[in-house]
């Protein structure tokens, strides 16, 4: 029972760790907030020692991105505030009160990510905060529509400037009171793209509903574009009536329609040869114009990619339009005597057409894997006699799971050597170059490359060295590798740091947890408390209960490391609290070697919740 309860807490480990090497553990505050609004990031510190003279106050507020990536906003140190965040600041009257708490004006989506406020007064008080960022999206639709009898109409819905990006889109068609879902129906075709990612970090889709006038009995009916985000509290409705109008007939006398008729039998007679073969010349032979197939700058393995092909000068009901895979590289040396269509496979039926009057889009939406590189894909057109084809080769890409820069030994000392090794790892194709550089603009020698190599998954993995030797001049140098890959967007790489420090990197030490948040008496919780962004590896954590040492039920993860190359872990104290314990007090006490003293976090049992009805 004991083992299960350890792998329990090591999944659970794992997942938290996760969080813990650059978002938020469960304890970690949640705000959410709309693009454009501001907020205010609370952190609250105990002024214990009266603070004199603003140099006795140190205070840092940084961000952890979605990608990892760290970046200090805010810093008040010597007595002056540095601001890197246009439009943030902190209340420097306030700061004597105790309140550290940090304003955010007109907030993006690249806020969005968990934000630390460490304070030195000089007890380190540290505060951590998950912003979620929000963007409601606007739905748009025609304000009026109709569609002839006999004839098809096509509804775009427009949606922009939402965040985050999932979101569902469908149909409705309201009759009176009758409103019905529209499927994959034999009457309507529903084609809704892929997302779009705007130069603000929001989102944009088009979706489009293609209803023939058959569909539409009784008179008037309401089309509906119904929405599902985050930021609705329940599914959002845009709408627009859809009339159906009937073919003008004009209304002629009968003298009238007796001379134009007699008018036209000659003109016939007289043009039945030439006027039919030029009639037949010059716009029954004309082909349509078709573009060539466009696709998105980089294909990743494994995500949605939209290909498009644009028809103009045809009618949609002459149009067919037809795709195939023709080959991949892995199949380049089939070869077909005939046409090379007939072994291609036909991926017409993954396709979607979206028309807006004599325009046409088509658009396939592949989802690709490392096999796939240089599949060849064909879009075929086929409008009455006539067929025109267009072909495009899809390169694709995987960007590398893993970039880091390790040391050995992990503690640099003066006068001695010292290795610093960038491993890249999980890309594809396998070309890559990595360059070392150093903050103060002194060449890096003795670099040795290693790979690529690849592993079972047809992904590859390379790693570079440097050999230095230690000196008085080399503490807090930073060392960065270049890394350059097809699959980065622009400007086409990556850095990846390291800094030189000959102290370690003390520990974040986050505040207890306890779950279930109200534990209830006799029933089983667990306590933890996360450690992160430490380096060496090795840290000790006691558990004490009124003063006296836990050992029963204590389990601390091994250390993991982070992206940024310093160690996290996590440690539980698991616990069947009675009565009699309520109120009493936890303290975790670590302690690790880049510590000016050991930090230790309290927890009080609370009493339970009430019964209900009392």
């Amino acid at each position: 029972m004991e083992t299960l309860w350890n792998i329990s807490l090591m999944v659970k480990a794992i997942v938290i760790v996760l969080h813990c090497g650059g978002f938020s553990a469960d304890a970690t505050r949640r705000i959410g907030v709309l693009v454009g609004a501001e907020v205010t990031l609370s952190c609250l510190f105990d002024k214990r020692s009266t603070l004199a003279e603003w140099s006795e106050l140190t205070i840092e507020w940084n961000v952890m991105d979605e990608r990892a990536e760290k970046r200090v906003l805010y810093t008040f140190e010597d007595s002056r505030a540095r601001v890197s965040r246009e439009g943030s600041a902190v209340d420097r009257m306030q700061l004597l009160e105790g309140d550290a708490s940090l304003r955010i004006g007109n907030v993006t989506v690249g806020d969005g990510g968990l934000y630390t406020c460490r304070v030195i007064t000089p007890v380190v008080h540290t505060e951590t905060t998950w912003l979620e960022v929000l963007a409601r999206p606007l739905v748009s639709l025609p304000e009026t529509a109709a569609v002839m009898e006999g004839e098809e109409k096509l509804i775009q819905c427009d949606i922009t400037g939402f965040y985050p990006e999932k979101l569902a889109v469908t149909w409705h068609i309201q009759n009176g009171s009758h409103v019905v879902h529209v499927g994959a129906g034999l009457l309507s075709h529903v084609c809704t793209g892929m997302s779009a990612r705007n130069p603000d970090g929001t989102y944009s889709i088009r979706s489009g509903l293609t209803l023939p006038s058959s569909a539409v009995k009784g008179g008037d009916v309401r089309i509906i574009c119904q929405v599902e985000h985050r930021t609705f509290s329940r599914p959002y409705n845009r709408s627009v009536m859809l009339a159906v109008k009937a073919q003008s007939q004009p209304a002629y006398s009968a003298v009238t329609l007796i001379a134009v008729s007699s008018v036209i039998s000659l003109l016939l007679v007289a043009s039945v040869t030439g006027g039919a073969r030029l009639l037949y010349t010059n716009f029954c032979q004309a082909p349509p114009s078709v573009s060539e197939i466009s696709l998105p700058s980089i294909v990743y393995a494994g995500e949605p990619a939209d290909l498009q092909c644009t028809i103009r000068g045809a009618r949609q009901r002459v149009l067919k339009v037809k795709w195939f895979k023709v080959r991949s590289a892995a199949d380049s040396a089939w070869q077909s005597e005939g046409d090379p269509l007939l072994a291609a496979e036909d991926l017409s039926q993954q396709a979607c057409l979206q028309s807006d009057g004599t325009r046409h889009t088509s658009v396939l939406t592949v989802c690709p894997t490392v096999a796939d590189d240089g599949t060849e894909y064909s879009c075929v057109v086929l409008c009455r006699d006539h067929s025109v084809s267009r072909k495009t080769t899809v390169w694709v890409k995987v960007e590398p799971s893993f970039l880091q820069i390790t040391s050995i030994p992990q503690i640099p000392r003066v006068e001695w050597p010292l290795v610093l090794c960038c491993r890249v790892e999980n890309f594809y194709p396998r070309d890559m170059d990595l360059e070392w550089s150093r903050s103060d603009g002194e060449p890096v020698c003795s670099v040795s490359h290693f790979g690529p190599f690849s592993n079972h998954s047809g992904l590859y993995s390379v790693w570079s060295e440097i050999h230095l030797r230690m000196s008085t001049e080399d503490e807090r140098a930073v060392y960065t590798c270049r890394v350059y890959h097809c699959s980065f967007p622009s400007p086409g790489y990556k850095d990846v740091l390291y800094h030189i420090n000959t102290q370690g990197s003390p520990p974040d030490v986050m505040f207890i947890d306890c779950e279930p948040l109200r534990p209830l008496p006799n029933k089983e919780c667990t306590l933890h408390l996360c450690i992160r962004n430490f380096c060496p590896e090795g840290v000790s954590v006691t558990w004490t209960k009124d003063g006296e040492t836990v050992s029963s039920g204590v389990f601390n993860t091994p250390p993991s490391l982070n992206i940024n190359g310093l160690y996290s872990m996590f440690s539980f104290l698991k616990l069947t609290p009675r009565e009699v314990e309520w109120g009493c007090e936890f303290r975790c006490r670590v302690v690790h070697s880049a510590q000016l003293e050991p930090e230790d976090r309290l927890f009080t049992l609370p009493a339970p919740p009430p019964p209900s009805g009392c």
